[in-house]
């Protein structure tokens, strides 16, 4: 099974999917010498709701961790973007055919100490 990076966040204006494909997208394209592909997820924990991103790439999981810190803090960066200047960002790279439209898988979690059911899902 193939391992990677795994970002967990909750949007500030609620399910906002269009950001977090964006997000994701953009932050994967920017890594594109990386080859990761990406897989969103929305998580159903308890009463709670939030998103997790599991970015894969074999070069990724042989990186150092500090390369693997480089792709969270673009992520964060990219978080960070005015949403319209993002989502334009965005649209430009799916018109020209260098990020996919993923679709947002729905997963139901229970609380488990002992693992972390992220790799399940793939």
């Amino acid at each position: 099974m193939q391992k990677g990076l795994e970002i967990a966040f909750q949007t500030v204006h609620g399910l906002d999917e269009e950001l977090v494909k964006a997000l994701a997208g953009i932050t994967a394209h920017e890594f594109s010498d990386l080859n990761i592909d990406y897989n969103i997820f929305l998580v159903t924990l308890g009463n709670q709701k939030f998103f997790r991103i599991l970015f894969l790439s074999k070069k990724l999981t042989d990186l150092h961790p500090e390369e693997r810190k480089k792709v969270r803090e673009k992520f964060d960066q990219n978080s960070r973007m005015q949403y319209r200047d993002l989502m334009v960002k965005y649209h430009n790279l799916m018109q020209d055919g260098k990020i996919p439209d993923k679709s947002i898988k729905e997963v139901h979690e229970e609380y488990d100490l002992w693992e972390d059911p992220i790799w399940q899902y793939i």
